[in-house]
């Protein structure tokens, strides 16, 4: 059957090689291999594997419309795609792409939601908040989201940029290799004699454990007695990163502590497994666990809030979660350079907590505003995040016309989004985000 290799997470992925050719029944000449074994994958691993209708593979053109034609209707997640982009984007953080997010505010602006630091966005200077005027000359105002989208796939555009000042920029500039910063921004905020650590985590990658340590690292010499940790993007990401972070925030105090299980299809009881609180060195030790979040925050981000909810004093500012309890063991095959990840698993914290597909609700409702720099001032959620460590309440917040909105993300940094590899056909069609 299936060699297990190593677990990862894509928005809770397991990662699993298998030693599987793609076996071949009927006719060779009629069924493509790859769609083969996604078939023979998605009746053995899917945890629905009971509501996969009759398919005749015949039919069948690619293993992405093998997967549509089967998913059951709670499963916004099971994609496949290629082996060798899975392995260079999960294990190394190197992926394709602009290097920045893209969403339109409440004003219909286009806005720069986050930048990856080592992508041709980054390297030109491009800041979140910035506003994204013009394509090519194009006003982005006379452009609809399918015409932008298709833009987006030129190898090279021109694009007009408003930065947060007001002043204008144009920069020429062609998509390329991308090394994923998972950190996007941290900082160390001392209010009264609170000293509260802030980092902005963008993805779970297996090359993210280095920065989480490298953050810590200050956080434990500085002695910060608060955390606001912010997820709002992060949709996900490999579980040993998961247990790293978690151990991190948590191992002090709560060292060995059950904080996630996994429960199988009754195919495969026997790969369930409990997942225990660790501790490292530069672990901290936390008054307060402040956690901000959008319903762009999904999976690995949603396991570790709701591992962690058991045992700390955490709360959740910004929008409720997107709302995966669920996630993916990968199976591959080298030859077929195929990589195929159902929806295989439930996540269930201590207490039994697992049914969170609505999302996991918020302590305080605080818009998304996109105007501004990470650790800007004006930030509404940073700003509530940091009064209620502070004082206990977060304040009152005006209404806001930068709001962004998850409906409203037409771009997610790379060509394969981290948070998105379950939408595999996002190199088509952006829309869907």
């Amino acid at each position: 059957m299936y060699k297990f290799k190593y677990l990862v997470y894509i928005l809770l992925i397991i990662l699993t090689v298998s030693c599987k050719k793609g076996i071949q029944t009927g006719p060779v000449e009629s069924v493509d291999p790859v769609v083969k074994f996604t078939a023979d994958t998605f009746n053995d691993l899917y945890l629905w594997y009971e509501t996969i209708p009759a398919i005749d593979l015949t039919t069948v053109k690619t293993p992405a419309d093998y997967v549509s034609k089967v998913k059951n209707a709670k499963d916004k997640w099971s994609f496949t795609m290629s082996y060798t982009d899975m392995v260079n984007l999960l294990q190394n953080g190197v992926t394709t792409g602009w290097g920045v997010g893209l969403g339109f505010d409440a004003q219909s602006k286009l806005r720069i939601l986050y930048v990856y630091s080592n992508s041709a966005m980054g390297k030109a200077g491009v800041r979140r908040g910035w506003q994204l005027k013009s394509l090519n000359g194009k006003l982005i105002s006379s452009m609809a989201v399918s015409e932008i989208n298709t833009t987006l796939l030129n190898s090279s555009n021109s694009f007009t940029l408003i930065k947060n000042d007001g002043s204008e920029t144009t920069v020429q500039m062609s998509r390329g290799t991308i090394g994923i910063n998972s950190v996007l921004y941290s900082t160390v905020y001392m209010v009264g004699s609170k000293k509260i650590g802030y980092f902005v985590f963008n993805e779970f990658l297996g090359s993210s454990v280095k920065e989480l340590n490298t953050v810590f690292d200050t956080f434990s010499a500085s002695g910060i007695t608060d955390l606001i940790l912010d997820m709002r993007y992060n949709g996900g990401g490999t579980l040993d990163c998961a247990d790293s972070l978690v151990a991190l925030i948590a191992g002090k105090p709560f060292k060995d502590k059950l904080y996630n299980t996994l429960i199988y299809n009754n195919k495969h009881t026997n790969l369930g497994f409990s997942s225990n609180i660790k501790i490292k060195g530069n672990s901290v030790q936390l008054n307060k666990l402040t956690i901000i979040t959008t319903s762009s925050t999904a999976s690995a981000s949603e396991l570790v809030i709701s591992g962690l909810k058991p045992y700390m004093n955490m709360k959740l500012i910004g929008s409720v979660t997107q709302g995966k309890p669920v996630g993916m063991n990968i199976a591959s095959d080298t030859k077929l350079n195929i990589a195929v990840a159902p929806i295989s698993f439930r996540n269930v914290n201590s207490q039994g907590y697992t049914d969170y597909f609505e999302g996991i609700p918020v302590d305080f409702a605080i818009n998304d505003n996109v105007a501004q720099d990470w650790g800007d001032a004006s930030d509404q959620c940073l700003t509530a995040a940091l009064n209620y460590v502070s004082t206990g309440s977060i304040g009152f917040f005006p209404t806001v016309k930068s709001v962004i909105t998850s409906e409203r993300i037409i771009y997610k940094g790379t060509d394969t989004p981290v948070e998105n590899l379950y939408h595999w056909s996002a190199l088509q069609d952006l829309k869907q985000y």
